[in-house]
């Protein structure tokens, strides 16, 4: 690769000297069982369950309920997500895509007019809500890799449901951010994070959902079907049409969850496992790592300007051919293998200069794709910050990461208030333009960013379990993540905590406003970056585990980290 120009290097010498500023870390060890999560008390849910005899799909199911309940704000019944499970008795990695999808009334046209626009139709409400596919994938796991019942996994989230859990401040502020919307969608009275006057709940309350443990108990009892085909979807269904949105029993009925081969790179001998369309993700963190594979990232050091400089420019090339070529793979043909390619990442890598590139046109990876090469409109929709992930690893060697969603901070506002859930705003994820492959289609899945990945080391063992919301930053939080460990040698916590770097376009480079290294800053702003610090929530929440097999039985051997950006936590035993 090009070498920096000599002012460059001396500012380089410069910013070595400093100091830097840095999170607390707080790895967290335990010998046989860790759960790693957004809130210690979901963490405390998964633990609960190994503790019993349950396995990482057990663990796993029961911590994204009582995320539910602790964190309804960012996911559970109403959205949908993703899930990456290895299993040590087969060898074997799948995926579950449990995504969410347009129902049978979506138009490619339905937000491209300047009504929808103005009232954000994709955001709020119910035209914004697609089918939720989460329960189906949540079932769908246990009853094919765990060994417990719903109505077991189910306990700590009822528990925590009926007898309440105290709020933190940051809920407040999730929930007045949407306060308008929520009071919009909703009749008076009927949203328990709402206090007697109307207003949202402080920081330090306790808060109850009796409706949603109800929910839980239906669900334990009836099936799924009470969901899908019975009396839970008829009253989503009344509150999709309420406010504004059409959804029927067949779109509920017809939902179906797909267990997925997951995409497949290596990054100096570790292998990554991490998911395929109609998440863009896991193609996308591969492509990412094959590119910054060409560098020898350890030698130019953590806090490398050059480093900085060049993961920036190679996450523009990657986001470039994320908007040209990424679609949902039953509408469209997408060069997977070409994207993927070691090759092509090569021939990306020898478009970086010490340059900043405003805008990187997207290259060819068809010409490394053995699929016949088409050409379309891409397009993405918007996305936020929401969204929660957590890593479950089990005493008998299972690992499982999830990543789960209803989209915005509060989804699109809409609360079922019979049996206490919100429901996603995913059709945002569409695209506007209905020129766009990514535009709505009844049954389409919208693009995602969502990455759980398994790494295994060279000898073909976990490695690292690891995750994040955040968006389109999910991909370069996930990859930062791996980069960290693997190349500087960092633990699971240090990994996470460390200051990350997101360069989408132009010479805009963001990162943290509370943990960046002030003369690193001061170099890439002699680069030519503009410099844009960000609340640390912006860069995601990442929860991770690692494997450390020269402490194998000791309480040493699982790493646990839990991202301080959000209300992580990691509990093992």
């Amino acid at each position: 690769m090009k070498k920096l120009g000599a002012t460059l290097a001396l500012a380089l010498v410069a910013a070595a000297a400093c100091g830097a500023g840095a999170a607390e870390v707080k790895d967290v060890y335990a010998e046989h069982g860790m759960v790693a999560a957004a809130h210690e008390l979901a963490a405390k849910a998964g633990v609960e369950i190994l503790q019993k005899g349950g396995n990482a799909i057990d663990a796993a199911v029961a911590t994204a309920l009582a995320l539910n309940v602790v964190e309804f704000n960012a996911s559970g019944i109403g959205g949908g997500g993703f899930m990456t499970f290895y299993s040590e008795k087969t060898k074997d990695v799948i995926c579950l895509d449990y995504r969410e999808q347009a129902p049978a009334s979506a138009t490619k046209d339905m937000f491209a007019s300047e009504q929808a626009k103005k009232e954000k139709w994709s955001a709020y409400g119910g035209k914004s809500v697609g089918v939720p596919g989460w329960l189906k994938g949540m079932t769908y796991a246990l009853e094919n890799y765990g060994t417990m019942t719903f109505a077991q996994v189910a306990e700590p989230a009822i528990r925590l449901a009926e007898e309440g859990f105290v709020t933190d401040p940051a809920q407040k502020g999730f929930i007045q951010d949407h306060f308008e919307t929520l009071n919009q969608f909703n009749e008076p009275g009927t949203l328990p994070f709402f206090d007697e006057v109307g207003l949202p709940i402080e920081g330090g309350t306790l808060l109850k959902q009796p409706a949603l443990a109800k929910t839980f108990r239906l669900i334990a009892e009836k099936g799924i079907d009470v969901f899908y085909k019975g009396e839970i979807g008829e009253a989503i269904c009344r509150a999709v049409e309420r406010s504004g949105g059409k959804m029927t029993m067949e779109d509920l009925a017809s939902y179906q969850m797909y267990v997925r081969k997951p995409v497949v790179g290596t990054y100096r001998g570790y292998r990554i496992y991490s998911v395929p369309p109609a998440s863009s993700g896991g193609t996308h963190v591969v492509q990412l790592l094959n590119i910054m594979e060409n560098y020898d990232v350890k030698n130019l050091g953590f806090k490398s300007a050059k480093k900085v400089h060049v993961f920036g420019e190679a996450t523009k090339m990657m986001f470039a051919d994320r908007s040209k070529y990424m679609a949902d793979t039953a509408y469209a043909k997408v060069p997977l293998a070409g994207l993927q390619s070691k090759e092509y990442a090569k021939e990306e890598a020898g478009r970086i200069t010490d340059a900043i590139v405003d805008k990187p046109e997207a290259g060819d990876p068809w010409k490394y794709d053995t699929a016949e090469k088409t050409s379309f409109l891409g397009g993405m929709g918007d996305e936020r910050f929401s969204t929660s992930s957590f890593s479950v690893a089990d005493q008998f060697g299972n690992v499982v990461t999830s990543t789960n969603t209803i989209n915005f901070f509060m989804g699109s506002s809409v609360f079922v208030p019979e049996y206490g859930f919100l429901i996603n705003d995913e059709m945002d994820d569409f695209a506007s333009n209905p020129e766009s492959v990514n535009a709505p289609e009844p049954g389409k899945r919208p693009l995602s960013c969502m990455s759980p990945t398994i790494v295994l080391d060279p000898e073909g063992r976990p490695f690292m379990s690891i995750g994040s919301p955040g968006a389109t930053r999910i991909i370069t939080a996930v990859a930062q993540c791996i980069m960290n460990a693997v190349d500087h040698g960092m633990t699971m916590d240090e990994a996470i905590e460390a200051a990350r770097f997101h360069n989408q376009s132009g010479n805009e480079m963001r990162t943290e406003n509370d943990r960046y290294d002030k003369a690193l800053l001061d170099t890439l702003e002699l680069m030519g970056y503009k410099i844009s610090l960000q609340e640390p929530l912006y860069t995601g929440g990442a929860q991770g585990i690692m494997f450390n097999w020269n402490a194998k039985g000791t309480d040493k051997f699982l790493n646990g980290g839990a991202d301080s950006r959000r209300l992580g936590a990691a509990v093992g035993f």
